[in-house]
């Protein structure tokens, strides 16, 4: 028997390079599309984490003068504990001592805490009553809470209030921080005395 030297040739079919370019444009899209997304969604995320650092910067500095305030010599009048409000505070415009009014005041004035920005908007984070899901401008926005007790017994041991500029601080308060994530909901920073 005889072997024959010569090969078989075998005819592949020719390719279609039309599907092979239009699979490797898809998956460059794809590629371009996650990294999109993902460096979107880093930057939203750390945006929130710089909303929620302002809202802690608030507690820290409340919290630490909260232990002091109530000291005789405390130097910040303006947030001094024990310091009733004079009855006529309510009419004025002018923020009157023993009013949160004056020691916000104060606070945006001389702390550290006048520098604060709102990367969601480049601007001073404004305060606010409450987040709310359906207006975005709150976005980044810091949510400061007056906490009072309810009466013993029932299932809220807390009802938050907004802190507003005619209410006296001459008490030892109970106080909420949240910021406003982007979705407009509410993220609790702390709880805590001053």
């Amino acid at each position: 028997m005889e072997t024959s030297s010569e090969h078989p040739h075998h005819t592949h079919p020719p390719a279609d390079t039309g599907v092979d370019y239009g699979f490797l444009i898809f998956m460059v899209f794809i590629v371009v599309a996650v990294t999109w997304l993902g460096f979107t969604n880093f930057t939203e995320a750390r945006k929130t984490e710089v909303a929620k650092s302002n809202g802690e910067a608030w507690v820290e500095w409340l919290t630490e003068q909260g232990t002091k305030r109530f000291e005789a010599d405390f130097k910040i009048e303006a947030c001094k504990g024990g310091v009733k409000p004079s009855p006529d505070a309510a009419k004025s415009d002018d923020p009157v001592l023993g009013t949160w009014g004056a020691c916000f005041n104060y606070i945006m004035k001389n702390t550290d805490l006048k520098d604060q920005i709102n990367t969601f908007f480049n601007k001073t984070p404004q305060f606010v009553e409450k987040c709310d899901t359906s207006n975005r401008s709150l976005t980044g926005a810091i949510v400061l809470e007056d906490l009072m007790p309810t009466p013993p017994g029932s299932a809220i041991p807390f009802v938050g209030t907004q802190l507003v500029a005619t209410d006296p601080i001459d008490y030892k308060m109970q106080l909420r921080v949240s910021v406003c994530d982007k979705g407009g909901d509410a993220i609790k920073v702390a709880e805590f005395e001053f």
